[in-house]
């Protein structure tokens, strides 16, 4: 398994370090990398091979080998979540308890590749055909991803909130490049096969 540091996370934490927000960012980091472990303890007993694990400025993205079944996939992508729902119950500072509940609700948001995009695709992928289930996670994201924009205008209009609209951004940049690879990689190499 190969470890990757993506260069905007350097940069992200820059910004932090000029904002004065550093020490939280770390914290929330630090929670982010124990959502990942979650996923990557679900990949391991389920036997699925692990290829990278990607330091990103928003979290911790775990590759997987490139043909898991949709109930694989499923059940790895809920562990996350899930295990960050775990921690804000466990920790009794409130601070530490909401930043892991923000993150498992914030996981869910359901684009591609984040953990409720990955939940949406396999459920749907269980059921329906890989073109239908292309199909409606394409706009589902593309309906997320205008709504998260706006909201972004808002944010910098009204708050001057510019790491809201850092992330928004981020997000529509990944979900695209995700989306464009899965003709090639992952989940529906997967259904072809087995149609």
């Amino acid at each position: 398994m190969i470890v990757k540091i993506h260069i905007y996370l350097f940069l992200m934490m820059a910004y932090m370090y000029a904002g004065g927000n550093l020490k939280w960012f770390l914290c929330y980091y630090a929670f982010t990398i124990m959502h990942e472990i979650a996923h990557i303890l679900m990949a391991l007993s389920l036997k699925v091979d692990m290829q990278e694990v990607i330091l990103l400025p928003i979290g911790v993205n775990a590759k997987y080998s490139s043909y898991l079944s949709p109930w694989k996939e499923l059940l790895i992508s809920l562990a996350g979540p899930l295990a960050s729902f775990l921690f804000a119950l466990f920790f009794k500072e409130k601070t530490y308890s909401m930043m892991n509940l923000l993150i498992g609700i914030f996981n869910l948001i359901p684009l591609y590749p984040m953990d409720g995009g990955r939940i949406i695709r396999s459920f749907l992928s269980i059921f329906f055909s890989k073109n239908i289930t292309m199909k409606i996670c394409n706009t589902i994201a593309k309906t997320l991803l205008v709504i998260l924009l706006l909201i972004g205008i808002i944010l910098v209009a009204y708050f001057k909130n510019y790491y809201i609209v850092i992330l928004i951004l981020y997000i529509f940049s990944i979900t695209s490049e995700e989306l464009k690879k899965e003709k090639y990689f992952g989940l529906f190499n997967y259904l072809q096969k087995e149609e």
